[in-house]
């Protein structure tokens, strides 16, 4: 009796541009908290109270202590190459004069 080898899924890596189409084409809704990370779509968790007290504190500390030497991003996303965008909680860039 011979037996069939389990078939493996196939996992389809997505690019940058191919994750940008899909929220725009409403495949994920306004509400839907996901994130591409090395080629891959992931399900984040929900926010909760105390992460975003913890991300509002860091956010007055940045802003007393850099805001005129550097810009303050918060939960807005960050492109990582060509296959990664996920949303910071907050993330401080430098202004290049």
């Amino acid at each position: 009796m011979s037996t069939i080898p389990p078939v493996e899924p196939q996992k389809h890596r997505f690019t940058v541009e191919e994750y940008r189409r899909l929220g725009q084409s409403g495949i994920f809704g306004e509400d839907d908290r996901v994130e591409l990370i090395d080629g891959e779509i992931y399900e984040m968790a929900p926010v909760g109270a105390r992460h975003m007290g913890h991300v509002n504190l860091l956010t007055r500390l940045f802003y007393a202590q850099v805001a005129d030497a550097a810009t303050i991003s918060v939960q807005n996303p960050v492109r990582l190459g060509d296959d990664s965008e996920p949303d910071l909680d907050i993330g401080v860039a430098e202004i290049f004069a």
